[in-house]
């Protein structure tokens, strides 16, 4: 509910919830929740990021949103998202994609149907398996590692999968939430 209202409080305009499409096991779509870290008029769905970048007239933002899937200093993102996502309290709300069986607490990250390209021959043991909140790639680095690496982790993930290692990781997000490595 505290969530909730500083969702509010950054951006009255829009839900508190974003939702967007992700694949799970077998490619079968689903829409990832998470607690709305942007100005809404930027996730509101009607232009993509490179549109939303030359609006803003932030052409350097789109080598980076090409490489990694992700700005390091993104304008779009609010105050309180930006405290949200150090937190990694916006993703608590993933607990309902959890709930309703698309997620597991512990896995690869759930990615868009366009990013399973970037998986070449590994995407299909990436579908073998349910996506998680945090996973590997999120307590090795999060943003500070390449997107390439980061899909290496998955598969690795996927590949190498033990209940010893879903432990640790759980373990090892406990102390990057506490610290707030990352974002």
């Amino acid at each position: 509910l505290i969530i909730a209202i500083l969702v509010k409080l950054s951006d009255f305009r829009g839900p508190v919830f974003f939702k967007h499409e992700r694949v799970t096991r077998f490619g079968k779509p689903f829409y990832v929740f998470k607690f709305r870290s942007m100005y809404w008029r930027y996730c509101s769905g009607k232009k993509n990021e490179v549109q939303i970048f030359k609006g803003m007239g932030r052409e350097d933002l789109i080598k980076e949103w090409a490489s990694n899937q992700k700005i390091k200093k993104d304008p779009r993102v609010t105050p309180i998202g930006r405290f949200l996502r150090k937190t990694s309290l916006d993703e608590l709300a993933q607990l309902i994609n959890v709930l309703q069986g698309k997620l597991s607490l512990i896995g690869p990250r759930a990615i868009t149907k366009d990013e399973l390209s970037k998986y070449k021959a590994s995407r299909y043991k990436f579908l073998s398996v349910k996506p998680g909140i945090t996973g590997l790639w999120q307590v090795s680095g999060r943003n500070n590692i390449s997107y390439e690496d980061r899909v290496k982790l998955d598969v690795y993930n996927v590949q190498n999968w033990s209940l010893w290692l879903d432990i640790k990781i759980f373990f090892k997000t406990i102390g990057v939430v506490l610290k707030g490595t990352g974002e």
